[in-house]
């Protein structure tokens, strides 16, 4: 949505997911976590590493001490190269880790997109094909959504209508976007 008034968009999970492919980054993560991580082909298996990580704290700190550097720098870079060529008035780092990884350091402003979990649930199984305990899982290795919604600078409530939600992202444009 905030696309649609002239923001720039940088998705941080995607970014996480192309550097499964660096070959550098992938001997780490299979030095860390052995070879069951790779598929035959020798790319990282995702699904499989997540079964990992999603299971034990300390390989999820593991594997994002791993990824959490090289993405911020790479956010850090396509922030220059956006700012430099003056394409967007706004930027929008979409992350779910955004305290963990200490993305929020870079962010002028904290917007939580508040969703219920029926809503996250209909979403992740149509987009992700997870099944609810998958959910469970990786929502109980973050932030409590409530310590999220408190560092928050703007809550934005996505659990009514599309037009709902566009009138409140429009208001947060008007009131901290097209101030700068």
């Amino acid at each position: 949505m905030l696309a649609s008034m002239g923001s720039e968009y940088i998705d941080a999970d995607e970014m996480c997911h192309r550097l499964f492919l660096v070959q550098e980054l992938k001997n780490k993560i299979v030095e860390r976590f052995g070879n069951t991580v790779q598929d035959i082909y020798g790319k990282i298996d995702r699904a499989r590493l997540a079964e990992i990580v999603f299971q034990d704290k300390t390989c999820l700190d593991d594997l994002c001490s791993i990824l959490h550097p090289i993405v911020i720098e790479r956010i850090k870079s396509k922030i220059t190269e956006i700012e430099k060529e003056g394409r967007r008035k706004a930027i929008v780092i979409d992350a779910a880790l955004l305290e963990e990884s200490d993305i929020s350091s870079i962010c002028d402003f904290i917007v939580f997109v508040n969703t219920g979990r029926g809503r996250r649930l209909e979403r992740s199984k149509i987009s992700r094909h997870w099944k609810e305990e998958e959910l469970d899982k990786r929502e109980r290795f973050q932030m409590a959504l409530e310590n999220k919604k408190r560092k928050a600078d703007y809550i934005i409530d996505n659990n009514f209508t599309v037009d709902n939600t566009f009138r409140q992202v429009k208001e947060f444009w008007q009131l901290y976007i097209e101030e700068i």
